[in-house]
């Protein structure tokens, strides 16, 4: 079964050859579909980034300090109870794979709205907070941006380089260490690379010449052009798929690049310096959504 699969993948034990003939079969026919919202990554250095972990807490810290506004008691307070009654609530769901009930979804998002609405920083997308690892906690994203590839359940990881303008989508199978992502016998690393959206929605089919903006869809009549100074690009980036390679053992096997113009939408809800609520959508639109509720990881 899955669990038992699950287990003996992250064994110390090698998988057997039917297990990693699974696994590739598996994974092929993931990469023929569309890509969900979610996980993307961007340097050319992936195989050795399976490999090689660096400690980057340090700098985290640094960065988090610097760029974060001091708030008040009460709405630091408020932020704390926030993650608290959301860590309890996602406990026992297995990072959002669980079956859960449409009452206990609609409770865990109303828990991330709470927070949400509590965000510290007007600009999330452009703080300096965004730089570096982020691990997946929660989501109600179909594999493989769960952290699951067919019936290996894993840790799915995020890795932002601001400076570079890329990020990497990471899935680790089997891995060790407080990420989960270390000597990992399977993995999955999407590149990508993103900008500042600039409002304007993706449509499924890329070739498709119809566009709206953000700003259009919400301006009444009677509202005046008001809208169209939304500055969304201080909450949203416009995300594109690169590439997509699966590892065996941190060997890279299989490489998929994806058709120029793939694209996604970030919206960043909720940022500080050790929490992050990510919102990607296929077309900006808020009812095609996934969430992301993550904490700062430790390696890249």
């Amino acid at each position: 079964n899955t669990s038992t699969m699950a287990r003996f993948a992250g064994s110390a034990a090698a998988p057997s050859a039917y297990l990693l003939t699974l696994s590739i079969i598996i994974v092929v026919a993931a990469l023929s579909i569309s890509p969900s919202a979610a996980f993307t990554s961007s340097s050319s250095s992936s195989c050795r980034r399976c490999v090689v972990k660096t400690n980057a807490r340090a700098s985290s810290i640094s960065v988090a300090t610097a760029a974060l506004p001091k708030l008040d008691q009460d709405t630091t307070s408020a932020i704390e109870n926030a993650k608290q009654q959301i860590n309890q609530a996602i406990s026992t769901t297995d990072k959002g794979r669980s079956k859960l009930s449409s009452t206990q979804r609609s409770q865990i998002g109303s828990q991330l709205a709470h927070l949400e609405s509590l965000c510290p920083l007007s600009e999330p997308a452009r703080n300096p907070l965004m730089e570096g690892p982020w691990i997946v906690l929660y989501t109600d994203a179909p594999s493989p941006s769960n952290g699951q590839l067919g019936p290996f359940k894993g840790v799915a990881k995020q890795v932002i380089d601001l400076q570079k303008g890329t990020y990497k989508n990471e899935l680790y199978v089997g891995g060790s260490g407080t990420d989960e992502d270390e000597n990992a016998w399977l993995g999955a690393v999407l590149e990508a690379t993103w900008k500042e959206w600039d409002g304007v929605y993706l449509d499924n089919d890329q070739d498709d010449a119809f566009v709206t903006t953000a700003a259009a869809a919400t301006t009444s009549s009677d509202s005046s052009n008001s809208n169209n100074n939304i500055d969304h690009g201080a909450t949203t980036w416009r995300v594109e798929f690169v590439s997509l390679t699966l590892f065996i053992f941190q060997l890279p096997i299989f490489t998929q690049k994806f058709k120029e113009g793939t694209a996604r939408t970030w919206k960043m809800t909720y940022l500080d310096g050790d929490t992050r609520i990510v919102r990607a959508g296929k077309t900006g639109r808020g009812e095609d959504d996934w969430i992301f509720y993550m904490r700062r990881g430790v390696s890249e």
